[in-house]
């Protein structure tokens, strides 16, 4: 990927840390990947709290550098599925608006991933037109990533070791 990245530090088998750097200052900035099961990991990331000593996914730094974030997570989940060629990576927003950026930032890198493809998720919706609340109810289909659509998640997949048919459609 020719995006503008940060350096990042790769602290155990599925950490990696990086410093976000803008206007409103410095964040120590997290990305975890944690097993969820068959050949996929979950991937997190988020500022590090400072009191907590933890990943919170929910602060806005609002420092000016999403798209220089993004393609640093980005390039990190390449480095970690080149470590584990038979994983996949599952990714959303801790809320709707960032699962929107993360789309878009998806969108940006498309053209470049050789190797990779992305499923989007589309969830069952009630009446209201809100998933369930609880990922465990969670109901949908995984389709090829398209322009347009607005997806719940995103997996992306190696597709000489994972068939988009094969993945987990309830």
């Amino acid at each position: 990927m020719n995006l503008e990245r940060y350096d990042s530090n790769q602290i155990t088998e599925y950490s990696y840390r990086f410093v976000s750097i803008g206007p409103k200052g410095k964040f120590k900035m997290h990305v975890h990947f944690s097993y969820i099961g068959g050949s996929i990991y979950n991937l997190g990331f988020g500022v590090v709290d400072l009191e907590a000593g933890e990943l919170n996914d929910l602060i806005e730094t609002r420092n000016g550098d999403s798209e220089r974030i993004l393609a640093t997570v980005a390039s990190i989940a390449l480095e970690f599925m080149a470590r584990h060629p038979t994983a996949s990576v599952y990714a959303s927003g801790s809320t709707p608006s960032r699962t929107r950026l993360y789309q878009m930032g998806i969108n940006r890198i498309l053209s470049n991933l050789k190797q990779y493809e992305i499923a989007g998720l589309v969830l069952e919706r009630d009446l209201n037109g809100n998933p369930p609340e609880n990922y465990y109810n969670w109901k949908g289909t995984w389709q090829k990533i398209e322009r347009g659509i607005a997806y719940d998640g995103f997996l992306l997949f190696d597709p000489s070791m994972t068939k988009l048919d094969n993945l987990f459609n309830n």
